[in-house]
């Protein structure tokens, strides 16, 4: 009887402990739904001469993104950590961080805001815009 009592508390506690793991990734694909199948476009404005540089990254549900800029193509993985979306680039172009996280978890499609680069504490212009 009390083997019986003590595998019930068991098995409740498994459940419990598996709902608490889900309920995560149910809140984080919530958030980051409107990224899927979506453009994220991030302007960075050079230090000197007045231009701008255009990164456009594609977030997928699997925690990879790839993005395209004028050096190129690169791709990572991403987290959100402490509210903010982190993404890991598998290989940084010079003078640009490895590692960012940005504010923009829980946007939407066709919002805009602003951020600073971790590198040069430069402004950063990020725009949601459905994919082309």
């Amino acid at each position: 009887m009390i083997r019986i009592a003590i595998c019930a508390v068991a098995a409740a506690l498994a459940v419990d402990a598996a709902r608490a793991q889900a309920q995560p990734a149910a809140d984080e694909a919530a958030a980051m739904h409107d990224y899927f199948g979506a453009a994220l476009e991030i302007s960075a404005p050079w230090q000197t001469g007045g231009g701008v540089s255009i990164t456009t990254r594609y977030y997928a549900p699997d925690h990879t993104f790839h993005e395209v800029n004028e050096e190129g193509e690169a791709q990572g993985s991403w987290t959100i950590e402490d509210g903010k979306i982190c993404a890991t680039r598998t290989h940084a172009p010079r003078g640009q961080a490895a590692r960012y996280c940005n504010i923009g978890l829980g946007k939407t499609l066709g919002q805009q805001w602003q951020d600073t680069d971790p590198v040069t504490g430069n402004a950063l212009f990020f725009q949601l815009m459905p994919k082309a």
